[in-house]
């Protein structure tokens, strides 16, 4: 049993991470609710998360005002520009002077506002409001991820303290009966000889091992919690061990839990608002096969100094000029063939979500159905165990009883193991049923709130 605790507490992977945090130097203990609330604040893996829907929300931001604030474009460019030589007058006689190289200047302004997409602009924004949401889930998923570990190492603690303390009466019985024993040897009792004080140090060096393998596990808890909590390793840390309830948990229907999980699960959430994206997406992509028409204003302006500026409304002065106006564009991408490909890519992309959501949703009510009955499973054990480790109580009470009388210490010592043994059953017991519990929460998607 103690075996099992250990490797369960080694299983949580934490123990080889460096604890990176301040040493306070104070006495610290934490209830469940209060690591459960630190471990939030402090994990990496909730912080990327958060991070990650920051810079989901910054794209939303970007597509919303994608249809509503229009484009700008500024272009400026510098270069050479050879003088002309000839009569300005005589337009014919004019032509370029490489001897003559000047500076030239232009800019150039574009205003250009989407009129229709097929829905491009509108599908954008869509898919990044989708995206928003699969990230608040996908925050939440970390959360429930994370609340399930502080549970289980916080019950581990529970259960490290409670057979320690088993252990410990233990001990305090062998006592009594080591004492009694030397009693009745002193009294030159019949009953009783060597042969018994061997009996009782061999019982006595279990419970010492036993005591020692609680005091491991309890330690291996704490160094745990603390990395989960992000406080220094020598920190004088500890939980507040509460009493245990000995009433099995209240159950509702198997469907109540597996229905609850289709809809609040952080992870269906996240899957279900990954289709939604992918939808999104196939649309636009759907939208590249039709022209996008937007309405373009535009000004220009170029000036080279060393250069003549001439006004003729029948040629183009490409180096001294203002020219502004407005109009509607029509851009058609004619690479079919991109496109139909990048459709169909798409296109699969979404059928495989779909088919993994289906999936999903089979695998959760099996996931769902097993936990439930690890909890039927615990309950009924919390009920036998209670039962079982009353019982053997009685029989220790009797046999110390007749210990007193016939001096069988063989009885006696078979009853303290027997009543230990029940007693480690029975907190076993309880630690299953709260962690099974806390795994029923964690499947339905109900132990953590929303994230905002």
């Amino acid at each position: 049993m103690y075996v099992r605790l250990i490797l369960m507490l080694l299983c949580t992977g934490m123990l080889t991470e460096r604890v990176v945090a301040q040493s306070t130097g104070q006495s610290i203990r934490m209830n469940l609710a209060q690591c459960i609330d630190r471990a939030l604040m402090v994990s990496p893996d909730v912080e990327q998360a958060t991070l990650a829907v920051e810079r989901m929300e910054a794209r939303l931001s970007e597509a919303k005002y994608a249809g509503i604030v229009p484009q700008l474009r500024w272009t400026n460019i510098f270069g050479p520009a050879p003088g002309v030589k000839g009569d300005p007058t005589e337009i014919k006689d004019l032509e370029s002077d490489p001897s003559d190289i000047g500076i030239f200047f232009r800019t150039q302004l574009d205003v250009i506002q989407p009129l229709y997409t097929w829905g491009k602009i509108g599908h954008a924004k869509k898919a990044a409001q989708y995206g928003v949401e699969a990230g608040v889930a996908g925050v939440v998923k970390k959360k429930s991820e994370l609340v399930l570990q502080v549970k289980k190492i916080y019950y581990g603690m529970t259960l490290a303290k409670a057979l320690r303390e088993v252990v410990i009466e233990g001990q305090e019985n062998v006592q009594k009966a080591r004492q009694r024993v030397n009693d009745l040897i002193e009294e030159d009792s019949d009953e009783v000889g060597q042969s018994d004080l061997f009996k009782i140090d061999v019982f006595e060096f279990e419970v010492k091992k036993n005591l020692a393998r609680a005091d491991k596990a309890i330690e291996m808890g704490k160094a745990a919690m603390l990395l989960l909590l992000n406080m220094d390793r020598s920190t004088d840390f500890d939980i507040l061990y509460p009493q245990e309830e000995t009433e099995p948990a209240s159950l509702e229907a198997l469907a109540v839990y597996v229905n609850r999980a289709r809809a609040e699960r952080a992870d269906v959430k996240q899957l279900r608002a990954g289709v939604l994206v992918r939808r999104s997406l196939l649309k636009i992509s759907k939208s590249d096969f039709y022209p996008q028409i937007a309405l373009v204003g535009t000004m220009q302006y170029g000036i080279a100094p060393h250069r003549t500026k001439f006004d003729n409304p029948f040629l183009r002065d490409n180096f001294n000029f203002f020219r502004a106006g407005a109009f509607v564009t029509l851009r058609q991408n004619f690479s079919f063939g991109l496109t139909r490909a990048k459709y169909a890519t798409q296109k699969a992309e979404l059928a495989d979500l779909l088919s993994k959501e289906n999936q999903a949703m089979n695998a959760i009510a099996l996931e769902v159905e097993r936990t439930y009955l690890d909890v039927v499973e615990a309950n009924g054990n919390v009920v036998n165990s209670d039962r079982a480790m009353r019982s053997a109580k009685s029989w220790m009470t009797s046999s110390g009883i007749g210990f007193d009388i016939t001096g069988d210490s063989a009885d006696l010592l078979n009853a303290f193991t027997a009543y230990s043994k029940m007693r480690n059953e029975y907190h076993q017991a309880v630690f299953s049923l709260k962690v099974a519990l806390a795994g029923l929460d964690h499947v339905t998607g109900v132990d953590v709130p929303a994230v905002r």
